[in-house]
C-alpha cells in the first residue's frame, strides 16, 4: 500500500512524539510504499540519519511556518502553532497523494486532538487520525499540586472547549476514517462528537533494540530485601507530579528501608529541592538532574522500581521504557499508563481528594517495599508484556485497519 504519515514530530534522535513519528513511519516502510510530511527543523537529522544507514524506501517533504506564529503560539497556545503548520502541509498532502496514488493519510503525531487536520477532504483518500490524547483533566484531588500554575491549567481546559465546540459545528471528524485514542478519557471527551473508529491503542512503542538491551542478565535489577531503589524519571515540571510523590514517601514509616532517585530536570527543580528539605527527606531522595539519554541505562539497572506520579499526562514514554527493562511500575490508573499497567506489572493508585491520593500511593509504595519477591515477579510479567509494543507490532494493528477501510 502506498502511505502517507503526516508526522509534524519525526526525528531519529529524540524521544517523546518525535520516537513515535520516525519509528512508525521507518517500520512501516518494510512492508508499505512510504511517504512522510514532517517539519523543516527535523530536516538536518533525518538527512543525515538516511544517509548515513542507506535508507532509501522512504520519502520525506518538509513544511514550514514562519517564525512569528513559533514566537506566538508557546506554551497552552502550542496547538495554534500546530494547526497553522497542518494548514501548510494540506496542499502538500494533496500533490503527493495525486503524484504517488496514495491510499490511505495517517496523521500520527502530534498526539492531541487540537490538531486534527482536513486530509479527509482529499477525494478518494482514507484518512486515519491517532492514537490521540489531549482530553485528559487534571483529577480534582489532585488541583493542590497546581498552586502557580493554575493559569495554564485553565487556558488549557478552555482550549479544550472551544476546540471541542468548534469540531462539533464544523463536523470536522466526520471527515475521518477512523480515529485512535491513547486513553480513555480523551475518548470519553469527544464522544459527543460521534467520531468514526472509537479504537483505544497506545501511541508510544519500543525497538526490538530496547527489548535486546533489558533481556541481558546483566542489566536485571537486583531486587533486594532491604534497601528498595525506587526510580523517577521526566521533566521536572508540575503536573509530572514529584510534589505528590515527597508527600506520600513523607508518609512512609521512619523504619521504611529505600532510595529515591529523580532523574531529570526543570522549572520545579529547586522547588522539589526545597520541599524534600523541609521534609526532612534528603538522605533518601537523591535528585539528579538531567542525565543523557545513555546513561539511563544504569539507573534502570540499579532500580527495583519505577515510579510515574504525573497529575495529568496522554501515556508516558518513560512508562514503556522501564517495563522494556523489566521494572514493575507505580502509576496512576488514570490515562494512557492504565492501559498498560496492571496488577500483574505494577501497582496502580487513585482517588478523589488530595489526602486520598496521598495515602494510595503510599500504600503502593509500602507494598513495594515489604514484598521484593513480588517485585522480581511482576518486572519478569512487565519484560513479557512489552513485547506487545514493538513498533512491528503497531505497524501490523495499523496495518489490518488500513485494509479495513
Amino acid at each position: 500500500m502506498n502511505i502517507l504519515y503526516i508526522a509534524y514530530s519525526c526525528s531519529p534522535v529524540r524521544g517523546s512524539e518525535d520516537k513515535i513519528g520516525w519509528n512508525i513511519a521507518l517500520t512501516a516502510s518494510e512492508i508499505h510504499n512510504v511517504f512522510v510530511i514532517t517539519k523543516e527543523e527535523h530536516r538536518k537529522d533525518i538527512e543525515a540519519y538516511i544517509k548515513n544507514n542507506g535508507i532509501s524506501n522512504i520519502k520525506f517533504f518538509y513544511v514550514d511556518i514562519p517564525k512569528i506564529y513559533k514566537k506566538v503560539f508557546k506554551g497552552a497556545l502550542y496547538s495554534g502553532r500546530l494547526n497553522r503548520w497542518q494548514k501548510r502541509a494540506f496542499p502538500v498532502a494533496r500533490k503527493i497523494c495525486s503524484d504517488f496514488s496514495i491510499d490511505i493519510i495517517h496523521q500520527i503525531t502530534p498526539v492531541e486532538f487540537r490538531a486534527v487536520g482536513d486530509y479527509g477532504k482529499i477525494e478518494n483518500i482514507k484518512y486515519v487520525f491517532g492514537p490521540i490524547g489531549g482530553g485528559e483533566q487534571l483529577p480534582k484531588g489532585l488541583k493542590y499540586y497546581t498552586k502557580g500554575n493554575r493559569l495554564t491549567e485553565s487556558v488549557r481546559a478552555m482550549a479544550n472547549r472551544l476546540y471541542r465546540f468548534k469540531f462539533r459545528l464544523t463536523n470536522k471528524f466526520n471527515k475521518v476514517d477512523c480515529v485512535m485514542y491513547a486513553n480513555r478519557e480523551t475518548k470519553d471527551y469527544l464522544s459527543r462528537l460521534n467520531i468514526k473508529g472509537n479504537v483505544l491503542y497506545s501511541e508510544i512503542g519500543l525497538s526490538q533494540t530496547e527489548l535486546q538491551v533489558s533481556d541481558s542478565a546483566d542489566i536485571l535489577p537486583e531486587h533486594k530485601e532491604k534497601n528498595c531503589h525506587l526510580l523517577v524519571a521526566g521533566r521536572t515540571a508540575y503536573r509530572k507530579g514529584h510534589s505528590l510523590l515527597l508527600d506520600a514517601l513523607k508518609s512512609l514509616p521512619d523504619s521504611a528501608d529505600y532510595q529515591c532517585r529523580i532523574v531529570g530536570a526543570g522549572p520545579e527543580l529547586q522547588k522539589l529541592k526545597a520541599k524534600c528539605k523541609s521534609l526532612g527527606l534528603e538522605k533518601r531522595v537523591v535528585f539528579t538532574g538531567r542525565i543523557p539519554f545513555d546513561q539511563m541505562t544504569d539507573e534502570y539497572r540499579n532500580a527495583d522500581v519505577f515510579i510515574m506520579p504525573s497529575l495529568r499526562e496522554t501515556t508516558g514514554t518513560v512508562v514503556l521504557e522501564a517495563v522494556s527493562k523489566g521494572l514493575p511500575v507505580v502509576t496512576i490508573n488514570r490515562f494512557g499508563g492504565s492501559l498498560i499497567v496492571d496488577n500483574e506489572i505494577g501497582w496502580v493508585y487513585d482517588g478523589s481528594s488530595k489526602q486520598e491520593f496521598i495515602d494510595n500511593l503510599t500504600k503502593a509504595i509500602s507494598e513495594c517495599l515489604s514484598n521484593p519477591q513480588d517485585v522480581a515477579r511482576k518486572g519478569m510479567n512487565a519484560r513479557v508484556k512489552a513485547t506487545d509494543y514493538l513498533w512491528e507490532e503497531k505497524v501490523r494493528f495499523y496495518t489490518d485497519i488500513y485494509k479495513s477501510l
